[in-house]
């Protein structure tokens, strides 16, 4: 009784605040059982700040690593290595709101603090993609994948910006490599199979996405690239039944166009699984 209870009560919190909210609910609660002298360390401005950027509510992320970057820079000019710490996220922050500008002012400092940083190139880069400077972007990732070339992230990133730059050669090796990493990523399969699709080598991108889609795990991007694969390889009616899962059928014949369209003209569909 007690638990059934206890679980709407919970429920009901739920559905009246914020993830941020919520998370500082869950530290509040936890710290009734904490000794007085572990709660502030616990509900310090950098726990907070961490608690804001991971329940996604950024503007409240950003506002905390500000201040507590005002306060370190007037209370330790001189100690700059623990600054990088905050920089990063501060930088997550901004591009999750779609401010790649700002999150690269922030990474370029914490990159000239901190040359050796994984976390800040790795971060460089895709705010370069996301504001499509993609040679600029590739120096990100190469730095990163200098500092540590088993880096799945990077060196799907890497691949990306590869396949975006038309060296399809090089982007199939890093992208390859990310999947052998982490082969069961299904968002690294996309990004081969669009590299693959790109090179023209259809069958190779339908062997990576077809079996995606008959398990019923496959995104509607993924369909879409699977349809768009299988268009170009000649299998218009599959590329229909593949679409119906997302389209209705006069979308559906705009969307088998439109793939014709794009192999005549050479167009780059959208990518970016990051």
């Amino acid at each position: 009784m007690f638990m059934s209870v206890f679980k709407a009560m919970m429920q009901f919190l739920l559905s009246r605040v914020g993830a941020f909210k919520w998370a500082l609910i869950c530290v509040f609660l936890s710290a009734c059982q904490t000794p007085p002298d572990k709660i502030k360390h616990k509900l310090s401005d950098n726990t907070l700040a961490d608690i804001a950027l991971q329940s996604g509510d950024m503007r409240s992320a950003i506002g905390l690593y500000q201040n507590l970057l005002a306060n370190y820079d007037k209370n330790q000019p001189d100690n700059l290595t623990d600054k990088v710490s905050l920089l990063v996220p501060l930088a997550q922050a901004y591009r999750a709101l779609g401010q790649s500008e700002l999150a690269i002012h922030y990474l370029k400092q914490a990159n000239m603090i901190s040359p050796d940083s994984l976390l800040s190139w790795r971060e460089l880069g895709f705010n370069y993609m996301d504001q499509q400077q993609y040679d600029a972007a590739k120096d990100a990732f190469g730095f990163a994948i200098n500092i540590n070339n088993m880096d799945i992230s990077s060196l799907n990133g890497m691949g990306i910006v590869c396949s975006w730059l038309k060296d399809y050669h090089s982007a199939h090796k890093y992208l390859i490599q990310a999947l052998a990493l982490k082969p069961g990523n299904i968002e690294y399969k996309n990004n081969l199979a669009l590299n693959y699709i790109l090179q023209h080598e259809y069958r190779s991108a339908i062997s990576l996405l077809l079996p995606l889609y008959q398990q019923q795990r496959s995104t509607a991007k993924m369909r879409n690239n699977l349809a768009l694969a299988l268009t170009l390889n000649g299998n218009e009616d599959y590329a229909r039944q593949v679409l119906a899962k997302d389209f209705n059928q006069q979308q559906i014949e705009q969307n088998i166009n439109y793939y014709q369209f794009s192999h005549k003209e050479q167009v780059l569909p959208a990518k970016v699984d990051s």
